[in-house]
């Protein structure tokens, strides 16, 4: 099927392979005012432009391949696999089922099918696409391990183990997989206690990561000179002059902090109050607004970033805004209509000051939770290896990530206002939900609604894009909160790395 592709579709896939994002999405205009009932043409421009955050664009596009191919398995499979590329879950979702009720599905359409349903809820479900895919390809790794991995979360360690192990030890799979084996396995018998087990096994993940962390760190290394240079540039007058620039904005809150902090727990709870809508995770600010602003074109790195922000004018930090909120609004699927806008992203906070100059009237939320259990948690987790997750590959480097964040937005606080922040301990909300979540409420100045506490009836409604989503779907507990504690051995050793900010925060007994 690619040699019969246009020469037009070609090089628009490569401008976007090549992160030359506006000259492919120019270019895939043009393909398809050729050619425009190309089915690759379609699916090809359909996943650039929701990549880009035009989201309307995309699904329409998704749309019309399905009237120019048919309704038949396969379209709708590679319909089903497009719309949740771009944000359109529930569409996606029955898309995958309208196709398996055609034909039983490949290994790796079922296996979407099968997580997408999981997410939704549909456990049982899941479980049945899942044993159909298996009873037909029963060496289908991948869904080995997703088995494996949804029979951890019911508890059957028994069936579970084994067939982990399995995946984890066979030097023919993917180190991705092996990794995602490795941490499952981390995750299991840290749920039957044994610490020891879980240190183990979360070191055998990392191992796989190692031979690429260095270029990541190079470019960590450049992330972090870039924080300090905007919390250098970033004043209290600077603030107060970008206020008077832009007037007023949208109501908008970013909740940010560290990962593993509970901000996907708060975040569910606000998101079913009538007054407000959040979106979690997404990277429409981080790719697409503030590098423009923050680095030379072409030159990722290089420069002075918080000279740059200082430099950016009223004019620019509209055109940010107005991206913003338009990009927004095509990922939530509806017109905000003066609801408050919640943007989950805990990897923004040394950003703030970017965010700032974009929506210089945003309120910041910080989710705070005991440092030991963040970096405990940031440890034995997995997340895709990144410039990001790269510090996750030993302890230390995991500690020292934590501390540079939080002293990063410890020195930013004192610059900012004192109603234009709030900051929320985890260790609160699993006390208090109603109360923690009322407070919270308030601050962002929305009176109560009872909807919040039925949020996992909102949850059922949505698929949630977050890491974490099985674990928000369950009753609130406490079986998170000092966890550390059975991990005190092997903390040892960065303890005196976070005991400023255990103090700092609170949480010295």
């Amino acid at each position: 099927m690619n040699a019969a592709d246009p020469q037009e579709l070609k090089e628009a896939r490569a401008l976007w392979l090549q992160d030359r994002c506006d000259e492919a999405l120019a270019k895939f205009d043009a393909v398809l005012m050729r050619h425009p009932d190309h089915p690759l043409a379609l699916i090809d421009a359909a996943r650039a432009f929701g990549g880009r955050y035009q989201i309307a664009k995309a699904e329409t596009l998704v749309d019309r391949y399905l009237a120019t191919a048919g309704r038949t398995a396969a379209a709708l499979a590679l319909a089903g696999q497009t719309y949740r590329m771009i944000h359109r879950g529930r569409k996606a979702l029955d898309s995958l089922k309208e196709a398996a009720g055609l034909s039983a599905p490949d290994a790796a359409t079922g296996l979407e099918l099968a997580m997408l349903l999981d997410r939704a809820g549909e456990m049982e479900a899941a479980e049945a696409v899942l044993s159909g895919v298996l009873a037909r390809d029963p060496g289908f790794a991948e869904g080995r391990f997703f088995r494996a991995h949804v029979a951890i979360r019911r508890g059957d360690a028994e069936q579970a183990l084994p067939e982990l192990e399995a995946i984890a030890g066979e030097t023919r799979h993917h180190p991705y997989l092996r990794t995602r084996a490795c941490y499952a396995l981390a995750e299991a018998v840290d749920r039957a206690g044994d610490a020891a087990g879980a240190i183990d096994q979360a070191l055998r993940a990392k191992e796989f990561g190692a031979p690429d962390a260095d270029p990541l760190r190079r470019i960590d290394s450049l992330i972090r000179k870039q924080g300090d240079q905007l919390a250098r540039a970033f004043t209290p007058a600077k603030l107060a002059q970008w206020q008077r620039e832009a007037g007023g904005h949208p109501p908008l809150v970013l909740l940010t902090g560290s990962p593993r902090s509970g901000t996907t727990l708060i975040e569910k709870v606000l998101d079913a109050h009538p007054g407000l809508r959040s979106s979690d995770e997404h990277d429409l600010f981080a790719r697409f607004i503030a590098p423009p602003v923050l680095q030379p074109p072409g030159k990722a790195g290089t420069g002075d970033a918080g000279k740059r922000l200082l430099a950016a004018d009223a004019r620019r930090a509209a055109k940010m805004r107005a991206t913003y909120f338009a990009g927004m609004e095509e990922l939530l699927g509806e017109p905000l209509a003066g609801r408050v806008m919640l943007d989950k992203n805990p990897s923004l906070t040394e950003l703030i000051p970017a965010w700032l100059r974009m929506a210089p009237h945003s309120k910041i939320l910080v989710m705070l939770r005991d440092p030991r259990d963040v970096v405990l948690s940031c440890f034995l987790n997995y997340f895709p290896l990144n410039a990001f997750s790269v510090s996750f590959l030993t302890l230390e480097h995991t500690a020292r990530r934590y501390v540079r964040e939080m002293d990063c937005w410890l020195r930013l606080r004192d610059k900012l206002p004192p109603d234009q922040w709030r900051e929320t301990r985890y260790e609160d909300c699993v006390d208090d939900l109603r109360g923690t979540a009322g407070g919270v409420i308030g601050w962002m100045g929305l009176e109560w609604s009872d909807d919040v506490m039925d949020y996992r009836e909102t949850l059922a409604r949505r698929l949630t894009g977050s890491p974490t989503y099985a674990d928000v779907r369950a009753p609130v507990h406490r079986r998170a909160v000092g966890k550390w504690r059975r991990y005190e051995e092997w903390l040892a050793p960065v303890q005196p790395i976070l005991a400023p900010l255990v103090r700092r925060f609170g949480y010295e007994e």
